[in-house]
C-alpha cells in the first residue's frame, strides 16, 4: 500500500523576557548589593545539511527467517540511498540490534530484528527523494529528519555573545528604573541551548492521521515537505552585577 509522510515541525517559543532579582548580602550596605539577570541570545542561519535516519526491522519467532530479510531490505536501502550524493562524513550505520520479545511469564513470543542508517545529504531540494526512495526500497520506520546546519559551533557562539549583551542592557534598564546604577559583573554562567529545526517520526502503522482541520489526510506514493527557511539557536545566560545607588 503506498504511504506519504507527515511531518510537524518542532517549534521553539523564543521569549524576550528577563528574569531578574534583587539581593543585599549584607544588610544597608550599597556596594554589596546585586542583580540576577536571565536573557535570551538568538542566532539563525539557512540550513544547509539534511539527515535522514531510518530503520529496517523485522518481528517474527523464527529468527533464522528475518535475520537475512532484515539484511536483504538493508542491502535495497543502502542501494537506493547510493543514487543520491550523500555526505559520506556525516552517513554511517547505526544501531544493530536483535531483541527476544517475551510475554509475562517470560516466554518467548517471537525475536525483533533492527538495523539504522543515517544519511546526510548537503543537496536539500533532493531531501524529498531521497525520504521517498529509502521507504519504497524497504526502510519500515522513519526515525528523524532534520534540516539544520552542519557545523553550528559559530552560531552558538553567536547566539552566546547576544546573551550576554542582552543581560547587560536589561540589567540596566532594571537597576535604573529602581533608582540605582549598574556596577560591574560578578558572575555569568551558560544555562543552557535549545534549537528550532524540522522534526518529525513516520511508521507504516500510522494509517488515521488527520489534518489540523479533522479532515482525513490523502495516502501517495511521494513524500512531501518544505524545509524551513532558518535554523535557530537559543542561549541562555545567567548573569550577576553589583548595583549601586545613586
Amino acid at each position: 500500500m503506498n504511504q506519504i509522510l507527515f511531518f510537524g515541525a518542532v517549534l521553539l517559543v523564543l521569549s524576550n523576557s528577563a528574569l531578574a532579582q534583587f539581593e543585599n548580602t549584607v544588610g544597608g550596605q550599597a556596594d554589596s548589593s546585586v542583580i540576577n539577570v536571565s536573557a535570551d541570545g538568538v542566532a539563525s542561519s539557512t540550513p544547509d545539511v539534511f539527515f535522514l535516519e531510518v530503520s529496517v526491522s523485522k518481528q517474527d519467532l523464527d529468527f533464522a527467517k528475518i535475520q537475512p530479510e532484515v539484511a536483504k531490505l538493508c542491502g535495497q536501502v543502502v542501494k537506493a540511498a547510493k543514487e543520491f550524493k550523500l555526505d559520506p562524513a556525516r552517513t554511517f550505520t547505526r544501531d544493530y540490534t536483535i531483541v527476544p520479545i517475551r510475554d509475562n511469564k517470560r516466554t518467548l513470543q517471537s525475536y525483533s530484528v533492527s538495523q539504522q542508517f543515517r544519511f546526510a545529504l548537503s543537496d536539500l531540494k533532493q531531501a524529498e527523494a531521497l525520504t521517498t526512495a529509502v521507504i519504497k526500497a524497504g526502510a519500515t520506520t522513519i526515525d528523524s529528519i532534520q534540516f539544520t546546519v552542519a557545523d553550528p559551533d559559530e552560531l552558538w557562539e553567536l547566539a552566546r555573545e547576544d546573551a550576554v549583551k542582552n543581560a547587560v542592557k536589561r540589567a540596566a534598564r532594571m537597576t535604573k528604573a529602581a533608582g540605582a546604577k549598574l556596577g560591574h559583573i560578578k558572575t555569568i554562567s551558560d544555562r543552557g541551548n535549545q534549537t528550532l529545526n524540522l522534526g518529525c517520526a513516520w511508521s507504516p502503522s500510522d494509517r488515521a492521521q488527520t489534518a489540523s482541520d479533522g479532515a482525513t489526510l490523502p495516502e501517495g506514493d511521494h513524500v512531501f515537505f518544505v524545509p524551513p527557511s532558518a535554523v535557530k539557536f537559543m542561549v541562555t545566560v545567567q548573569a550577576s552585577f553589583a548595583i549601586k545607588t545613586q
